[in-house]
């Protein structure tokens, strides 16, 4: 495609909200590139080596408001999981106990300044825990630092229902 990826293509077409289901067809390895079409947004995937009766029932299923993925797809997305879990347990481990209250009050969307009070502690001394913390468990961005503590329980994230 010209201009943009199908992650990105997925990503706009979903964000418009028009309730568009999206099935990405790519020549992808399903390994790389599944899990960033499903994050993206995309309802179905499938790769254009699959036979013409797998696109058939792709497109029908996608259609009828179901997902669709390939028969690996449930092994490689659990596999991922676990990798997942088990490398952002491990990385909550390393943490101390100042550098953790650090990336919980962060991933909650306090500012340094807002921390500082939480914890006691100058805004500097709390950006020096949070920029070890995310040196050591290698995040870069406040999604990333959000993403992490979701998965290490730091953070509930609410349903619409919560709220």
């Amino acid at each position: 495609m010209p201009g943009m990826d199908g992650v990105h293509a997925t990503r706009r077409i979903t964000e418009l909200g028009l309730g568009a289901k999206v099935l990405v067809v790519t020549v992808h390895d399903e390994d790389e590139y599944l899990v960033l079409a499903l994050n993206a947004g995309a309802a179905g995937f499938l790769n254009k080596s699959a036979s013409g009766t797998d696109l058939i029932g792709a497109v029908e299923a996608v259609a009828r408001g179901h997902s669709y993925l390939p028969q690996n797809a449930a092994a490689l997305l659990s596999r991922r999981n676990a990798q997942r879990a088990s490398t952002r347990k491990a990385g909550r481990d390393v943490l101390s106990s100042r550098e953790l209250t650090a990336v919980e009050l962060y991933a909650s969307g306090l500012s340094a300044a807002e921390m500082g009070k939480e914890m006691f502690l100058s805004p500097r001394t709390v950006e020096g825990h949070l920029a070890r913390a995310k040196a050591k468990l290698g995040l870069h961005n406040r999604r990333d630092v959000v993403r992490f503590a979701v998965d290490a329980g730091l953070l509930r994230v609410r349903a619409e229902d919560d709220r």
